[in-house]
């Protein structure tokens, strides 16, 4: 039985892939668990009363994130995850983290003394040794990046981007591009001449961001094992993959192993960015944060530093995002949309090549401009990343032809365009590179937009409607 569309827009699944490059998880409200919707009716009467209540909120948001995520503790939270992987920020936080740590504090060699500033160098020169660090890994420290499989979207990481447009925009030092070769000896050998350059740690993606490659279970656990023989630390950027790939964090996956790295930036749809620590990691170890006193301490020391680390508003959303996340299983749901998702493109081209886990979909830009998806797309890039909403009707076959796909999403898109046209709105992005859409010359059929750059406008014009 064909399904009756709703007069209003937001009820049913959209063909918005983009979602604000992944910021966004859900179309609905994450405002569900009584505790969280609470606190914001109290916030709109009296926000004073509630900010109150800040560090007992940060402290339950910290405890909900660690459980969610098998024991990685949020430790460094910003605006942006780019903000967080910033080498001067990473190594600030790794001192920070190896000084107040138990093994410190139980050194006898490291009692406090009558002289507080020779305490202080006693300890510098014990961190430094235990990092393997000298003077230039304090004062111009830089990160590895691993070729192929990383590229950031600006700062000092961006110059290891495969994209021109994204190199020219880069700022900060170059990143150490290490090879991810096959041999072991090959590999470590790379990881230690980055190390005598000045790098404290080696960064990766689980899927590049760029052509959906994904990192093999082989190649993570050999990087592993090889950073920590180097004294490296092992960050894995999960902005865009934590949740959508099918667990908590990418890594997580059953194919990866039990352990993981020793940092993971996390941001974009969680609502708040950050780094998140695992006190049991390769380079964490032995500093003996046992007890859960110990790791709460050490975090309560660095987020001091900066007093407030997110605002109350952003806290609420965040933690609504995580209730939402956890009663309706969004890691399970990632993969059932993504296996709906690639079925459906197989049905549609036959033999096309899809990349990506989970509910990450990475195809040729083709197929974006033949389906009419708004996807996260570069101007000059070959391929679009579809990153689909997590909610229930996402994972249904029938509701994606009837919607997004098939024959009938005409009419799905027909009610989008009605709903902008009252509104005077227009659809969020360009339908070719991907940027916010500004032109009022866009497709009322397909509900497409496009900006006013003239290789979008020609491109935009040659799209064909359903």
């Amino acid at each position: 039985m064909r399904r009756e569309l709703s007069t209003t827009a937001g009820n049913f699944p959209d063909h918005d892939f983009h979602n604000s490059w992944g910021c966004v998880y859900s179309g609905e409200s994450t405002l569900k668990d009584e505790g969280v919707r609470q606190l914001w009716q109290e916030y709109a009467e009296n926000p004073t009363k509630v900010e109150r209540k800040y560090h007992g909120i940060l402290t339950k948001y910290t405890q909900l994130f660690t459980t969610f995520f098998r024991g990685y503790y949020p430790i460094s939270l910003h605006a942006h995850v780019s903000d967080a992987l910033l080498p001067t920020t990473v190594a600030s936080l790794i001192l920070n983290t190896c000084a107040s740590s138990p093994l410190i504090l139980i050194n006898p060699d490291l009692a406090p003394s009558a002289l507080p500033t020779e305490d202080g160098k006693k300890i510098q020169r014990h961190v430094l040794e235990y990092l393997g660090w000298n003077e230039s890994h304090v004062t111009h420290p830089k990160f590895a990046a691993v070729q192929g499989i990383y590229g950031a979207a600006f700062g000092p990481l961006a110059h290891a981007s495969k994209e021109w447009e994204i190199q020219i925009i880069a700022s900060g030092q170059n990143p150490t591009v290490i090879p991810l070769s096959d041999s072991p000896q090959a590999l470590r050998a790379s990881l230690a001449e980055a190390k005598r350059q000045g790098c404290i740690a080696a960064v990766i993606d689980m899927v590049s961001t760029e052509d959906g490659a994904v990192l093999s279970p082989e190649r993570f656990k050999m990087l592993k094992k090889c950073c920590a023989q180097e004294k490296l630390w092992l960050i894995v950027d999960e902005a865009l993959t934590a949740i959508r790939c099918g667990a908590p964090f990418c890594f997580q996956r059953a194919e990866y192993g039990k352990d993981g790295p020793d940092l993971v930036a996390f941001g974009k749809g969680l609502g708040v960015s950050g780094l998140a620590i695992n006190f049991d990691g390769p380079m964490t170890r032995s500093l003996n944060y046992v007890t859960t006193f110990d790791r709460h301490q050490t975090i309560m020391y660095w987020r001091a530093l900066v007093s407030r680390p997110v605002v109350m508003p952003v806290l609420l959303d965040a933690l609504g995002v995580l209730y939402t996340a956890i009663d309706q299983d969004w890691p399970k749901r990632s993969l059932a949309i993504g296996d709906t998702i690639r079925d459906i493109i197989q049905t549609h081209n036959p033999g096309e090549e899809v990349y990506g886990l989970g509910a990450i979909i990475v195809v040729d830009r083709k197929t974006t401009m033949r389906m009419n998806i708004m996807a996260s797309t570069r101007r000059r890039c070959p391929y679009s990343r579809w990153i689909p909403k997590l909610d229930a009707p996402y994972a249904d076959r029938e509701a994606m032809e009837t919607y997004i796909f098939g024959p009938t999403s005409k009419g799905a898109r027909a009610v989008l365009s009605r709903e902008a046209e009252k509104n005077g709105d227009l659809p969020a992005w360009c339908f070719v590179c991907g940027i916010e859409a500004t032109s009022r010359e866009w497709c009322r059929t397909c509900f497409l937009g496009r900006c006013d750059n003239e290789v979008c406008m020609e491109t935009f014009e040659k799209h064909v409607c359903l």
